[in-house]
């Protein structure tokens, strides 16, 4: 069985711990990112749980836990990867014959109970649940991954937040641009590290998310087209992966675009996704100005993944949405251009 350990500031020091009940329990050594506490403190930790020796506990609700995924690193992310989100945008689950990544920068990283600035500017922001993959060894050429020999690969799982700029994504058609402002792809609070008995766990977790209180998102790993170990093959064809990399594994449906696309079908009819193009049916959204759903100054949002049994719980995120206007010079510099 795996364990659970966050990251953490105590005393003005950055730290990791083992996260055991209510309690946390530092592992010796300091570890300035994910990378380097994967290259030695994850085995500590583990020594640490193996042997039964807790030591001095601290009282996980008195600290503050930082994001576990530390910058710099690659965030990679799977596009329409579960069939209850394709269907909700009007597409074919069983049509679908490739697996679509994209990116998000890392300085996109925030913590589980740190402030989502929304731009001032932005008018549709929408929230997508996430099962994230940390990687645990550099795949630097092809690999063939197996399910059961995932651990090799995939040091961790943690939880993540797509956080997208919709009317941004859509009229501009600029994926990286609408998902990597500051603080869009909250992370953790736990990385739960896996041990091989673990791997097939992956495909029957649960991911829940709601606003205000609102259930918005619920639903099973088990949805999934491409799962982990199809994806990570795939890219091991395509790109270098480090120790410490996040692969965020797609979302399920109950976004709020999703949710807005099925009233605009609904009115129009189920054509709209076979004879308009992208781009013509972007306008369209955008015309329609429905904002309902999408997330407003105020807006909770609150997050978990766990499965059925309680073994594997990655906690619970809770962020709150806060606008932000541009900057006077980025005001002006937009003024000149136009």
């Amino acid at each position: 069985m795996g364990i659970h350990v966050a990251r953490f500031r105590m005393g003005g020091e950055v730290r990791w711990g083992w996260v055991r009940r209510e309690q946390v329990i530092p592992i010796p050594g300091r570890y300035e990112s994910l990378a380097e506490f994967l290259a030695e403190g994850a085995a500590r930790a583990r020594g640490m749980a193996a042997a039964g020796s807790v030591g001095e506990g601290l009282a996980l609700a008195k600290l503050e836990l930082l994001a576990p995924v530390t910058s710099p690193c690659n965030v990679v992310c799977q596009g329409q990867n579960y069939r209850s989100h394709m269907l909700e945008v009007g597409q074919d689950p069983d049509a679908k014959d490739f697996n679509q990544f994209f990116r998000k920068a890392s300085s996109s990283l925030a913590s589980s109970t740190e402030d989502i600035v929304k731009p001032e500017r932005v008018r549709m922001l929408d929230y997508e649940i996430e099962l994230g993959l940390v990687i645990g060894r550099r795949i630097s050429g092809p690999v063939r991954v197996e399910r059961g020999g995932l651990h090799e690969f995939v040091a961790g799982i943690v939880m993540g937040n797509d956080i997208s700029a919709r009317d941004l994504q859509l009229a501009e058609g600029q994926w990286h641009k609408a998902k990597s402002f500051r603080t869009f792809c909250p992370v953790g609070p736990y990385v739960y590290l896996l041990d091989a008995e673990d791997c097939a766990r992956l495909m029957d977790l649960r991911l829940q998310l709601s606003v205000n209180g609102e259930p918005r998102q619920d639903a099973s790993t088990s949805e999934m087209l491409y799962p982990p170990e199809e994806t990570l093959t795939e890219l091991s064809e395509v790109m270098d992966l480090f120790p410490g990399d996040l692969v965020l594994t797609g979302t399920p449906g109950g976004v709020a675009a999703g949710r807005n696309l099925s009233k605009l079908a609904r009115q129009v009819g189920r054509f709209i996704s076979v004879f308009l193009s992208d781009k013509t049916l972007a306008k369209l959204i955008l015309k329609q100005g429905n904002t309902a759903g999408y997330l407003k100054e105020g807006d909770v949002l609150r997050a978990s993944i766990s499965s059925p049994d309680g073994v594997i719980h990655l906690g619970t995120q809770e962020n709150r949405i806060v606008t932000r206007a541009l900057e006077a010079p980025v005001r002006e510099a937009r003024a000149k251009v136009g």
